[in-house]
């Protein structure tokens, strides 16, 4: 049992869990039902990397040489300056969109209305598709967020400007 960066990094990982979990105790429980959604499952999979990193486990790497399975996505050399930047400013036009639609209508409109339209537009996926992938991630975010949490979402800033809130 070696302790190396890796495991090093687990362990701060872990405490950082433990201690999100451990200080959202004393909160009411619709505020702390998100620390411990998350923090919980966090703390039993972060004593299990501990656990391996601790130990020394590493993936086995195919006798090909070919990387593990769970990394054989590769970034490639071969794209030029020109279509990574532009890559990069449409994926960050659809951030800023997304951010926008949210301020501008809130919650309840922005995310199907960005689900929709990235699908559709973005990913050119069919329109069936398209509006079956957008009802199923609202539908998700509404009886998750809304229903179950019943977590506040402010109004979009249009429904102000035209005293609809």
């Amino acid at each position: 049992m070696k302790i190396r960066a890796p495991a090093l990094f687990s362990l701060c990982a872990l405490i950082f869990f433990i201690v999100w979990v451990y200080h959202a105790q004393d909160w009411r429980l619709q505020a702390r039902l998100y620390p411990w959604a998350i923090g919980i499952p966090m703390v039993f999979l972060a004593v299990i990397q501990v656990i391996l990193d601790l130990r020394g486990y590493k993936a086995k790497e195919p006798s090909d040489g070919a990387p593990p399975v769970a990394m054989d996505f590769q970034f490639t050399k071969e794209i030029d300056a020109r279509t990574s930047r532009n890559r990069a400013i449409i994926m960050f036009a659809w951030l800023f969109g997304f951010f926008f639609l949210i301020w501008l209508f809130g919650f309840n409109i922005g995310i199907p209305v960005m689900v929709f339209s990235y699908l559709k537009f973005q990913s050119k996926e069919s329109w069936r598709l398209s509006i079956l992938l957008t009802a199923i991630a609202f539908g998700f975010f509404y009886m998750l967020f809304v229903k179950v949490l019943t977590l506040p979402f402010p109004e979009g800033r249009i429904f102000a400007w035209l005293g609809l809130s």
